[in-house]
């Protein structure tokens, strides 16, 4: 788009190989930034893309941009919208005069929105430079993104659904049946039979001590870098799962000081 680059809504550069993450507005209230022009990070991974749905409390329109203050119910926030990135969307959400019906493409105060953009700050305020912002149809999708929000910082923090049950003596249903003590806590990263006993930690040291129970691995154990990969976590997150864990005495060193296996107690 012409003089996308430019936009204070961001280049196409900042959207190349990002996922679109769904937030709360208090996550991207508390997201921090490691330094300035970092991408903001959201339960310690980047959050480059994000999307949220909130009520829009606020419309204010300029020569160059529409601000709306977006509420959730977790807090509130205003999206940006500039022009030239409102000129490439088929819905025109700020037009008056626009001859479609009221309330169908375009954005009611106090109805419903979904906010696509990217996070960002001008005067240590926090707000969102938005590249398409359109109203909420259905209703249930203000609870549906919700649940997804939900799900996706339950996968960051806790990990992936039932990686804790994979490896536990072949038993893949661990936790599923039996004793049902594992339950649906197992499943979205909580605690289960094998790390009930484990000292208070946080919630990336836990994912590197699950990791290292069921991922397949020689004697040596894994390397912090391998970690970090299939964990999709900072290497500086990792190193210190790992000193966290080493101080817990529940994994040990093995070939190097960044090869750690689990001690079997």
């Amino acid at each position: 788009m012409p003089g996308e680059m430019n936009s204070p809504a961001g280049g196409k550069n900042d959207y190349n190989n990002a996922t679109l993450r769904p937030i709360t507005i208090k996550q991207a209230l508390d997201a921090i930034q490691p330094y300035p022009e970092a991408p903001y990070q959201i339960d310690s991974a980047e959050a480059v893309s994000i999307t949220f749905v909130g009520q829009v409390r606020n419309i204010s329109s300029q020569s160059t941009n529409v601000t709306y203050k977006i509420d959730d119910g977790t807090g509130e926030i205003e999206a940006k919208q500039w022009i030239d990135s409102m000129a490439g969307d088929s819905m025109d959400t700020d037009d008056p005069n626009a001859s479609k019906p009221p309330g169908k493409n375009q954005i009611e105060l106090n109805g419903y929105a979904r906010v696509f953009g990217k996070l960002k700050s001008f005067g240590n305020k926090r707000f969102v430079g938005a590249h398409c912002v359109r109203p909420v149809t259905d209703i249930n999708e203000v609870n549906y993104h919700l649940l997804e929000a939900a799900a996706v910082h339950l996968f960051f923090t806790r990990g992936p659904p039932g990686e804790k049950s994979e490896g536990e003596g072949g038993n893949v249903k661990s936790g599923l049946a039996g004793d049902g003590k594992g339950g649906a806590d197992a499943s979205m990263g909580g605690t289960d039979e094998a790390s009930r006993g484990l000292p208070a930690m946080s919630p990336i040291a836990r994912r590197v001590y699950n990791l290292l129970r069921t991922e397949p691995q020689s004697n040596e154990g894994l390397h912090a870098q391998l970690i970090a990969a299939k964990l999709s976590l900072p290497m500086p997150d990792v190193a210190r799962a790992g000193d966290e864990l080493l101080t817990a005495g529940v994994i040990f060193s093995t070939v190097d000081e960044q090869t750690w296996a689990i001690l079997e107690f």
